[in-house]
């Protein structure tokens, strides 16, 4: 029997690469690199990011992830059917080409599909040509695809709350008043890959409660499964760290009350409807807050009337060497108080070689920032800061 779940691992783990979404996700994350480069090079004439950071983050955590809830499912024998993976690909790939990346949440990708395979069921539709995948829809399948969806917004949260917020994309925004206003928008990607039972194959029932929900036969196989999740929020008002945080703890608990009603729904078949119209509601309710809650308070990137806040660093730059993060206050370059870009390039024209700085953290408490400075370096410090006027300075940076 091990080796027959050895041999069957190894199989999906094959299929895998083979799978559209797998290489749809990078397509898309290199995309979603391009415009964001342009977008940097139009409001700040240089790139904050490479074009491959989006890559950086598509796999590492997602996988971890997908690895380490797969467990639940393999343990359990959560089943699910062919016909509903192939539905699950198909909406993330009609959400995916919108390039509206907030739509690429387990909410909708898995939602959507929940209710067609209700109502294939309901009416009892046959699917033309892919009628083998959707010969065996019952209450189990969407119990099933009803729990999967609240496991995947917890793994959405997860990943919001982990990492969502680390090096968010700066931008501008206009004020009421015409002015540029710094602003960060958290866009990522994440492929999540997880093992899923499905009816068929080889692999028999090892243990009497094996599976939880039974969709189908008594012979099993797994598959390997690449889930898409997609990410974008504005933040203006706060640190993205703490916004993002914020969001990806509420989506956190959304999922775990999600897989509560699924899991009620084995008992009472009504409440698997309400477990996935909870999840879409719930979901897009989350976002709906945020960005009303945003419009609503004032903006934490401006102008001050002392010191420049810094709105992004260059990775690799002076500015990283030097410990500087987003939000902090630059009082001081070398002595010399600085209010407007200018007068920050001017205050490290005085001192070429060496850059001390006086800042103000996050926390309002200061603290020194000193460092080398040399001819090769990215734009004299590697910041973008916010200051006066109606267009940014390329040498302020």
């Amino acid at each position: 029997m091990l080796q027959l779940w050895f041999l069957d691992l190894v199989e999906s783990v094959g299929k895998f690469f083979i799978h559209p979404i797998f290489y749809f996700s990078i397509i898309l994350a290199y995309i979603l690199g391009l415009g964001r480069v342009k977008q940097e090079r139009k409001h700040f004439h240089t790139r904050v990011y490479d074009l491959y950071h989006e890559l950086r983050f598509l796999f590492p955590l997602g996988l971890l992830l997908g690895i380490s809830f797969s467990l639940i499912t393999i343990a359990t024998g959560l089943t699910t059917s062919m016909g509903a993976i192939m539905l699950i690909a198909v909406v993330t790939l009609l959400m995916g080409i919108t390039l509206r990346f907030r739509l690429l949440t387990p909410a909708i990708t898995i939602g959507i599909p929940f209710f067609v395979l209700f109502i294939l069921k309901q009416f009892e539709i046959k699917v033309p040509v892919f009628s083998p995948y959707f010969n065996r829809i019952d209450e189990s399948l969407l119990i099933s695809v009803g729990i999967l969806t609240g496991l995947l917004l917890l793994i959405e949260g997860i990943l919001i709350k982990s990492n969502g917020w680390k090096k968010t994309t700066p931008l501008l925004i206009k004020s009421p008043r015409g002015l540029n206003i710094g602003a960060h928008r958290g866009k990522k990607l994440w492929m999540v890959p997880m093992f899923l039972v499905i009816p068929g194959g080889e692999l028999s029932i090892p243990f009497e409660w094996w599976p939880v929900i039974s969709v189908g036969e008594q012979s099993y196989s797994l598959v390997l499964v690449p889930f898409l999740i997609g990410f974008q929020q504005l933040v203006k008002s706060t640190l993205p760290q703490i916004s993002i945080k914020y969001l990806g703890n509420q989506v956190f608990w959304l999922g775990a009350f999600v897989i509560t009603l699924a899991i009620i729904g084995i008992f009472v078949p009504l409440f698997m409807i309400f477990a996935v119209v909870t999840a879409i509601i719930g979901r897009e309710w989350i976002s709906f807050r945020h960005r009303s809650e945003e419009e609503s308070k004032s903006f934490y990137f401006s102008q001050r009337e002392k010191g420049l806040t810094v709105l992004a660093v260059i990775p690799g730059s002076p500015a990283e060497k030097m410990t500087l993060e987003v939000g902090e206050v630059i009082e001081k370059v070398n002595g010399i108080e600085v209010h407007t870009e200018r007068g920050l390039y001017e205050a490290i024209q005085n001192n070429r070689a060496y850059c001390k700085l006086e800042v103000i953290d996050v926390n309002g408490q200061i603290r020194f920032a000193q460092g080398a400075l040399y001819e090769d370096d990215h734009h004299e410090l590697g910041i973008v800061v916010v200051g006066e006027g109606k267009k940014w300075s390329r040498d302020a940076v």
